[in-house]
């Protein structure tokens, strides 16, 4: 299940405090303070019965990158997760990288859907 368009869709204008933060998969290569990357990391079959897998589940991290104070936008990556049907699950380590000058943290969630969702997706992509 590619959950790639879903991201980005619910993360197209995100933005906080009245400033737009630009979201990209895997790297940014943009100019800005504060950003967002995304990928996802696992996908696997559920909900198992008469010999099949009828779901999916995708697991993700969105990284935040910034060289401020992410509170406010890690309170409102987890809001946008919610409101677009993803599972908030837990936040990496937060950090700060010496070398760049942001700090780092990591918001690891999934996305559950059926084999229905999957094909449909399909035939619209």
């Amino acid at each position: 299940m590619n959950i790639n368009p879903l991201i980005e869709s619910a993360f197209k204008d995100f933005s906080v405090n009245k400033k737009l933060i630009p979201i990209a998969f895997l790297s940014y290569t943009g100019k800005t303070e504060t950003y967002l990357t995304y990928y996802t990391w696992q996908e696997q079959p559920e909900d198992f019965y008469d010999d099949s897998y009828h779901a999916e589940i995708s697991y993700g991290t969105i990284d935040i990158f910034s060289k401020r104070n992410f509170k406010d936008i890690l309170k409102k990556v987890k809001g946008k997760l919610k409101e677009n049907g993803f599972t908030w699950t837990d936040n990496g380590p937060e950090e700060f990288e010496k070398e760049t000058g942001y700090y780092h943290i990591p918001v690891n969630f999934y996305l559950e859907g059926c084999e229905q969702d999957a094909i449909l997706q399909a035939i619209l992509n």
